[in-house]
Formats: C-alpha cells, sequence, structure tokens
C-alpha cells in the first residue's frame, strides 16, 4: 500500500473517530455535539482531516478529475448496492460543507451554536451518520465494517444506557 493510500484511508478513519468521540461527550454529558470546548476541538479537527481526506483522494486516486470520481462513485454504488448512481459524490460534497459550515459555526458564535433548534442538530447528525455507515460499512468489507459496526453499537449502548441512568436518577429524585 503506497502513502496516498494510506492517506486516503487514514484521515477519513481519524476523521470519523474524532466524529464517534464528540458524539459520545454529548451523550455522557447530556448537550448537543461539539458545545463543550474539547469536543468542538475535535469536531474542528474531525472535519480538516475529513477534508484532509476528500484533497487526498481527488489528488491521489482520482487525479484531480471529477469525472473520475463520479464514474468511480457510479461503479462502486452499482457494485455495492446494484444501482448506478454517481450522483453520490454530490452526496460526499454536501456532507464535506455541512461539516464545515458547522465547525465555522461552532467557532463564530459559540452562543448561537450552543441554542442552535434540536432539529438541525438531529438532521445534521442523522445525515452525517447515514454517510458514515454507508462509507464504512455498506461500501466496505472486512475488519473497517466489523470495527466501525462495534462503534456505532457501543455509541448506540451509551446513549441507550445514558437515558436509562437519566431516567432512573430523576425517578429517584421526584419519588
Amino acid at each position: 500500500m503506497d502513502a496516498g493510500e494510506l492517506t486516503i484511508r487514514w484521515t477519513v478513519r481519524l476523521a470519523l473517530a474524532c466524529y464517534a468521540v464528540v458524539l459520545l461527550l454529548a451523550i455522557v454529558h447530556g448537550e448537543r455535539p461539539a458545545t463543550s470546548r474539547l469536543s468542538r476541538w475535535l469536531w474542528t479537527i474531525g472535519c480538516l482531516l475529513f477534508v484532509g481526506h476528500v484533497l487526498s483522494a481527488f489528488a491521489f486516486y482520482h487525479h484531480w478529475s471529477h469525472q473520475h470520481a463520479f464514474d468511480d462513485t457510479k461503479a462502486k454504488t452499482e457494485a455495492a448496492i446494484g444501482l448506478a448512481f454517481g450522483w453520490g459524490i454530490y452526496v460526499k460534497h454536501l456532507f464535506t460543507l455541512l461539516w464545515m459550515g458547522d465547525v465555522v459555526w461552532s467557532w463564530a458564535d459559540v452562543d448561537s451554536y450552543r441554542r442552535r433548534p434540536w432539529p438541525w442538530v438531529v438532521g445534521l447528525h442523522a445525515f452525517m451518520l447515514f454517510i458514515a455507515i454507508n462509507g464504512l460499512m455498506i461500501f466496505k468489507d472486512g475488519l473497517i465494517r466489523w470495527v466501525s459496526l462495534t462503534l456505532l453499537l457501543l455509541l448506540l449502548a451509551a446513549w441507550v444506557g445514558t437515558l436509562t441512568h437519566r431516567r432512573i436518577a430523576e425517578k429517584a429524585t421526584s419519588g
């Protein structure tokens, strides 16, 4: 495996690891993601790593050809789900732009960012998780698929466990 391929793989893995930690911190602390100083830094680092992933994929794999990226996305989508859909590259661009915009908002107006509406937060993270799950579990195989599934299940368990713990604590204090 050459340096370009390693860069492509590890920038996305580290970016999504940062994202997972941001979600875990939000779950544990009962807050919107990326609102504490630590989680905002992780959110920013993850975003920068993801931008690095996109740039390295275009540099090392697509040779700066958007048509190649479109055709490659189309072929991989057909191989994975039986549907030739190259427009998924634009979904990845949207993912990147939304993450970048959210990071900018988190630093530009911290108070407004902390008060952002729950529908925005849920919608953003539902979309991002959908894309991450597709990228790591539908379009990949082998060890990375199982590691990703394990991390997703751990996040889900943390969320359910935290909700359960909070409900028990609320009943104890109100009853």
